[in-house]
């Protein structure tokens, strides 16, 4: 069961959803099974933007800032960590505060991430925490655009996982869709 607040941020992202549909075609999402049986969601988007601009915006606090959350600090290293906020007048470690663990990364090239799940989700769901994770990859396509192919790994082929799975295809679809719009302005094709 969803407790309030997981209700009323699902609820937000519902409305954000709402007003920027105009752009949700430009992700791809789909899931496959592993051999494991578990499910793997894979979501892609192609940003015409060089990979070395597009890291940048996973990388850099002042572009996260523009399509991810107001605040963030971003310890760019192995077993590093990205912690964000979506409240702008909260800080890093303030109650509320999204944590997302940097497992390894190449530069331009992939970063792999865990969160902490709060206490927000499903207690099933922090139990597996340990074996959830999220692969970037960014490769280059000629003329200075990127496919971004985001995996998300660990995901349980169980009927209880399947609503989640299915609001981290939006969310994630809203977050990629955000990027690809903030990026191809800061950076315009010339």
């Amino acid at each position: 069961m969803y407790n309030a607040a997981t209700v009323m941020f699902r609820q937000f992202v519902a409305l954000l959803l709402f007003y920027n549909c105009t752009c949700l075609a430009q992700v791809q999402s789909r899931t496959d099974t592993l051999p494991s049986g578990e499910l793997m969601l894979v979501q892609e988007v192609v940003v015409n933007v060089p990979p070395e601009k597009i890291w940048n915006a996973f990388t850099r606090e002042e572009i996260w800032k523009k399509w991810v959350s107001p605040v963030v600090e971003i310890n760019l290293k192995i077993n590093g960590s990205i912690r964000s906020h979506y409240n702008p007048e909260a800080k890093p470690g303030d109650p509320g505060t999204i944590v997302i663990r940097i497992l390894n990364y190449i530069p331009y090239k992939q970063i792999t991430m865990q969160a902490e799940l709060s206490e927000n989700f499903p207690a099933f769901i922090r139990e597996e925490e340990k074996n959830l994770y999220s692969v970037v990859t960014f490769e280059k396509e000629g003329n200075g655009v990127t496919r971004i192919i985001q995996y998300g790994l660990g995901y349980k082929n169980e009927h209880r996982w399947h609503e989640l799975l299915s609001f981290f295809i939006q969310a994630n679809e809203m977050s990629l869709n955000q990027l690809k719009q903030v990026a191809e302005k800061m950076w315009p094709m010339r």
